[in-house]
């Protein structure tokens, strides 16, 4: 026999509620509202350069499987060194003046990655090891700032919002990235996608809402004034 639901019950909210109260919730705190836009912008200019190494590999250093491997065994040793460091060190007092400094040196690895000339392959394996080694440097500190900030009750909705936000950029920039790599050259999408990353975490420390999301968590939109009814 199908069970009945028990009088009073309170209703589930529904996938689309959901959503819909993080998105409130993320609309009415402009410093919030910021990181998340920066998180899009960076996936869209800086994913594709992962995708387009091999090309970059082929058409730039004239290389084979070989410099490929080289370089991405460089990322992937930057990106270990670059957790243990974060985990000893712990970044400075404010942690997002620790992800924008990151963004900063991301930014530039990823530009000289674009600038360096074919005679010059040890460089690039530098840069991308130096990408690599920012890369926990700029997302640590983000999810500990926002596991500090966010409202318990509303941690999930805005982490899946951020990430779905996020990872929506990568479709979207490959299929970009193909046709501008075509026509100006692999490189100018690293040069561009550098350029934006040090621009943007310049950028960020003369913006008072993203460098004290911190400290105005409590003054942000009660958790309350986002539900709705399903």
């Amino acid at each position: 026999p199908r069970q009945q639901p028990q009088a009073g019950a309170v209703a589930k909210p529904s996938v689309v509620a959901d959503l819909i109260s993080g998105v409130r919730y993320v609309l009415k705190w402009p410093g919030l509202l910021m990181l998340m836009a920066m998180a899009m912008i960076i996936n869209f200019v800086v994913n594709p350069a992962f995708s387009l190494m091999p090309i970059l590999v082929i058409r730039n250093f004239n290389g084979g499987v070989g410099h490929l491997g080289a370089l991405e065994s460089a990322l992937g040793v930057g990106m270990v060194l670059g957790g243990l460091v974060l985990s000893a060190w712990g970044g400075f007092h404010r942690r997002l003046l620790t992800s924008l400094v990151g963004l900063i040196g991301m930014g530039l690895g990823v530009l000289v990655m674009g600038l360096t000339p074919p005679t010059a392959f040890v460089a690039a394996v530098g840069a991308i090891f130096l990408v690599g080694f920012m890369n926990p440097i700029v997302n640590g500190p983000v999810f500990a700032v926002m596991q500090a900030t966010v409202a318990p009750e509303m941690q999930g909705r805005v982490f899946t919002l951020l990430q779905s936000a996020a990872s929506a950029m990568s479709p979207l920039s490959l299929a970009v990235a193909g046709p501008v790599s075509d026509a100006i050259g692999v490189q100018a999408w690293y040069i561009v996608g550098g350029l934006v990353c040090v621009l943007m975490g310049i950028g960020g420390f003369f913006v008072p809402a993203l460098v004290h999301l911190e400290d105005n968590h409590q003054t942000s939109v009660p958790a309350s004034d986002t539900s709705v009814s399903a």
